[in-house]
């Protein structure tokens, strides 16, 4: 059974209101590699998660550039597909790196945090980065001791 066309004043109010009629659009952006090292006391920090915040709406995207850092401490940023980097602009940087915690067979890090708190607020963070077109090494980040 078809269904019966939007009415008009509808039709009108969804599209004011910018809401999808129809179908959705999804947001694209484009990302540049972007890699970098966390350490803490020059040892490597692994198993950190790194979340990049934009400080300007030309960084904007639908979400947070993040990574989680391998055994060696290096990471590689995600935004929309597994490693595409991160928009172009300027970035606080956060890294947490949680306790882990045993649940049945699992180990989840949710425990409390195992680095200064400072670094896990982008308000106090003192990490910061500036994306630019083409391959982003970050200089190792220093993230305190443990």
């Amino acid at each position: 059974m078809p269904s019966a066309p939007l009415p008009t004043s509808l039709l009108v109010g969804a599209v004011l209101l910018g809401l999808p009629v129809g179908c959705s659009r999804k947001v694209t952006v484009t990302c540049y590699s972007v890699r970098g090292r966390v350490l803490s006391a020059a040892e490597p920090v692994a198993e950190a998660m790194v979340v990049f915040h934009p400080l300007s709406s030309s960084a904007e995207a639908p979400q947070k550039p993040l990574a989680y850092t391998d055994a060696e401490g290096q990471f590689a940023l995600t935004t929309d597909k597994p490693n595409d980097g991160a928009p172009e602009g300027e970035y606080a940087i956060t890294v947490e790196l949680r306790a882990p915690r045993q649940i049945g067979e699992e180990t989840v890090r949710d425990g409390p945090s195992q680095l200064p708190a400072k670094y896990a607020r982008p308000e106090t963070t003192p990490l910061r980065y500036r994306v630019v077109p083409g391959m982003n090494d970050v200089p190792p980040l220093a993230v305190g001791p443990r």
